[in-house]
């Protein structure tokens, strides 16, 4: 029915389709390789530019903690505000640019930024309540408001944990790792009780 030289050709028309297939679908795994992976890399930049900013506010709060302990123990109201402000406009500028740089549009993108944001809004409102308590000019005034001072801080572990738990899932879902904290540290300025 067919020649030698028909089937041949017939064999060989098909073997470059299936070549073409073979490279067209290697193509695309290999967009989407590309895509999974340029999203990735978009998640973990997002990641990273968090994680400064926590670092950049931590070295801030280290750096102002002795002051302001020796503030609070010495009952320099004054200077309790003036430090306080001075972290509470740090941290809005955190905020600021957090909220001005759009999530990335990866999976949990949003919650992440969300995340991120009630965290570094938290750590303002501890800057908050150090003010709050200097500006009182009532012993009664400054008692109340150190009664807030202590829940707002009693909250930090929770708040860092819920960042964290945040972090992991972005990271899982976006295809890559975080490292594990070293060591659990207090980020806060604890006062001494008065």
């Amino acid at each position: 029915m067919f020649s030698f030289d028909a089937k041949l050709k017939f064999i060989m028309s098909i073997t470059k389709l299936l070549v073409m297939k073979f490279r067209t679908f290697f193509a695309i795994v290999g967009i989407c390789f590309f895509a999974i992976g340029c999203k990735s890399e978009i998640a973990m930049d997002y990641n990273d530019m968090i994680v400064q900013r926590q670092k950049g506010l931590g070295a801030d709060m280290e750096a102002t903690e002795p002051g302001l302990k020796n503030y609070f123990a010495s009952f320099e109201y004054d200077s309790i505000v003036h430090v306080s402000n001075k972290m509470e406009t740090k941290i809005d500028s955190i905020l600021q640019e957090i909220r001005k740089k759009p999530a990335p549009k990866v999976k949990e993108g949003e919650n992440f930024k969300k995340a991120a944001l009630r965290y570094f809004d938290y750590m303002k409102s501890i800057y908050t309540s150090y003010k709050n308590y200097g500006l009182q000019r009532t012993p009664e005034g400054r008692q109340i408001e150190l009664q807030v001072m202590s829940m707002v801080v009693n909250q930090e572990d929770k708040m860092i944990a819920d960042m964290q738990e945040a972090q992991k899932i972005f990271a899982k879902d976006n295809g890559f790792k975080i490292p594990s904290p070293k060591k659990n540290v207090s980020l806060t300025a604890n006062p001494p009780n008065q």
